[in-house]
């Protein structure tokens, strides 16, 4: 084929690598973790609610095909970044690989790492553990802030998500390593309090996100193809989509400007004044018709990013994330120089600024947000700025603490025993063509289940 590359480019492999995955990783949030986090309800479309997880394989299909595809291209961007000495580029595709493997172990535990991606020299590869896998994660991104700081840039162009800027990317590997070593900090022998207060305690050295100019998303112009799948979908399907009664009961505690910001009122305002949510884990039925209409008389989602879809862009890891991991390491003791408080503090403003939201007088002093030092009610404010900020990173957050507190409605639990699911199944032809390591890796969890232990947890 006279037209095709006979050698791979790191620039252009590089936008693929960053963009491709990232609307079915958003379309998987929008459809599993937003509502096992008990965001909000598909009142049309229960099953995933009702932990009928077999009903969404073709979202968890398409996401595993595509990151594996990133994988491949990855691993391309690699070979040929070292080959010509642009160590920038090899950096992205460790912090990148580094990310993707951390997400493919939060939906399915085990899977293939360090086989994946290589294309016809391993149709069939071998699943690592997860403790291998976020080994790996580890060491990936702390290699890869150790080659960004010498360096010589995205000289050859193709950096789609910082434009070029270097330090950028070295925030970026120091923020997702913080967030993955207090993931795993269950576990003595990964080290997580010494090597997060390495990580702050030398900020020259291993720079992280301090502000929202520095959080790590894409930015999506709204202009077809540079559109959120999410923004993506006709207004209709937006009647079916209520607020949970979980975060209304949050909400509404303590007035919450983000409520009118991503839930509308009901259309019957005579009658249901004020917002209105419905409880997960119910049958269609109920859902539909909770007071009296469900379309009418509960809070909607909202539209406004389908109205404006170049406002809703794909968060990898925000600056109010990273604040409420330096509360929950000041907690215990990791780190020290500034109060718990204030770092907790600084991720609420951090996320009420993030969506131009001003910061109501007296709101942190109110008596359900003031800070009182407890796990519970950092975790429940962390919960809530996650909400449209990567709702799959902040499942991994409750399956490590069990917080915030989520109760499995009635039809849930007939399914999973009123446990939270902690996992998706495998995909059907991953089963199919590499059914040896699948069995393998099955049996090693303890069977193909969505209630499955991590090795963190």
């Amino acid at each position: 084929n006279t037209n095709a590359p006979t050698e791979n480019n790191p620039s252009t492999l590089l936008p693929s690598v960053i963009f491709e995955p990232i609307n079915p990783q958003m379309t998987l949030q929008t459809w599993l973790s937003d509502q096992i986090m008990h965001y909000y309800v598909r009142r049309n479309d229960n099953q995933i609610d009702g932990y009928d997880f077999a009903n969404g394989q073709g979202y968890y299909d398409n996401y595993w095909r595509t990151t594996y595809a990133a994988m491949s291209n990855i691993n391309d961007m690699i070979s040929a970044a070292e080959a010509e000495g642009l160590d920038a580029y090899v950096a992205a595709g460790k912090i990148f690989k580094a990310y993707y493997n951390a997400q493919i172990s939060e939906l399915w535990i085990d899977a293939p790492s360090s086989q994946a991606g290589l294309g016809t020299d391993n149709t069939n590869p071998a699943y690592d553990n997860q403790q291998a896998i976020y080994t790996q994660v580890l060491a990936d991104l702390k290699e890869a802030n150790t080659l960004l700081a010498g360096s010589t840039g995205f000289v050859a162009g193709g950096d789609v998500l910082f434009g070029g800027d270097v330090e950028r990317w070295q925030k970026l590997a120091n923020s997702l390593r913080l967030r993955y070593l207090l993931r795993l900090s269950n576990r003595s022998e990964v080290n997580a309090a010494s090597e997060i207060s390495t990580i702050v305690g030398d900020a020259s050295t291993y720079p992280i996100i301090t502000s929202n100019a520095d959080a790590a998303f894409y930015d999506f112009s709204g202009v077809s193809p540079n559109i959120s799948s999410f923004s993506n979908q006709a207004i209709t399907t937006f009647s079916g989509m209520s607020m949970s009664k979980r975060i209304q009961d949050v909400y509404e505690t303590y007035d919450d400007p983000r409520v009118d910001y991503f839930f509308r009122f009901p259309e019957d305002d005579t009658n249901y004044p004020d917002h209105e949510g419905v409880p997960n884990g119910i049958t269609r039925e109920a859902a539909q018709s909770w007071n009296g209409n469900g379309d009418a008389n509960t809070s909607l989602l909202t539209t406004r990013f389908v109205e404006n879809p170049g406002a809703l862009d794909y968060m990898i890891i925000s600056h109010a994330e990273v604040q409420f991991i330096l509360a929950e390491a000041t907690m215990n003791g990791w780190i020290s120089g500034t109060p718990a408080q204030e770092y907790f503090e600084s991720g609420i403003a951090g996320n009420l600024d993030y969506w131009g939201l001003p910061m109501p007088a007296g709101f942190l002093e109110r008596a359900d947000v003031a800070w009182d030092g407890t796990m519970e009610r950092m975790i429940e404010q962390k919960w809530i700025a996650m909400f449209m900020n990567n709702s799959l990173e902040m499942w991994g957050t409750h399956k490590r603490t069990g917080l915030p507190n989520l109760v499995p409605g009635p039809l849930a639990t007939t399914v999973t025993n009123g446990l939270v699911p902690t996992r998706v199944f495998y995909p059907v032809l991953e089963q199919s063509v590499n059914s040896s390591n699948y069995q393998s890796a099955s049996s090693s969890i303890g069977g193909d289940n969505i209630t499955a232990k991590h090795w963190y947890q």
